[in-house]
């Protein structure tokens, strides 16, 4: 499993770092100065080559989408977290620094299981927040009664260059739960949960 820099770098890593850049420019110059001046090749084309090698070197250094899911993975074995038919799981986004994966998808540091047990007095959501920097989990238990008025809502937060759409369950005591929309079985939980009080 990474340790608790390496994930932390992951998140605050750029998307080029200066080394990365350096040597980019680099194999361009060298590449002009092989191509465009006369007697250039013998230099250019070497140096060039040495400046792709090095820039794939320092790539190699990266840390990589699949090594955070395995960390997430692995927080999830050590403390026995695991989640249910009735469950939502998703990135908290707001308020947090977030990442945007080669796949697309938006991660942030924080990771939410959110186990909902239904009954026909309450609703009870076992949350389990999982802090992927600190590498440790802390669980909250919320009961809702049938009475109690919960709602679905979504916003769009900007997020570097682009833009986001996060989406929270709030309930009407003020306590809110992150919830993604992105998949079949969590939009019919959520739409569940909504329509429980009706």
């Amino acid at each position: 499993m990474k340790n608790k820099n390496s994930v932390e770098k992951y998140f605050y890593q750029k998307d080029l770092s200066i080394m990365e850049i350096i040597f980019l420019i680099l194999a361009i110059i060298s590449l002009i100065v092989a191509t465009f001046i006369r007697g250039g090749g013998p230099i250019g084309i070497p140096a060039s080559l040495v400046c792709v090698v090095v820039f794939c070197i320092c790539r190699s250094f990266r840390i990589k989408d699949a090594e955070i899911d395995q960390t997430l993975k692995k927080i999830m074995q050590d403390n026995g977290v695991g989640s249910s038919e009735s469950a939502i799981e998703c990135y908290e986004l707001n308020n947090t620094v977030i990442k945007k994966r080669k796949d697309g998808k938006f991660i942030s540091p924080n990771y939410y299981i959110t186990n909902i047990i239904f009954s026909s007095e309450d609703t009870l959501f076992n949350i389990y927040i999982i802090d992927l920097i600190k590498q440790s989990v802390k669980m909250i238990s919320h009961s809702v009664n049938c009475n109690e008025k919960v709602t679905l809502t979504e916003e769009t937060i900007k997020i570097g260059s682009g833009f986001a759409k996060v989406a929270h369950l709030k309930i009407e005591s003020g306590f809110v739960i992150p919830v993604t929309l992105n998949d079949y079985k969590s939009s019919q939980l959520i739409q569940k949960i909504c329509d429980r009080h009706k």
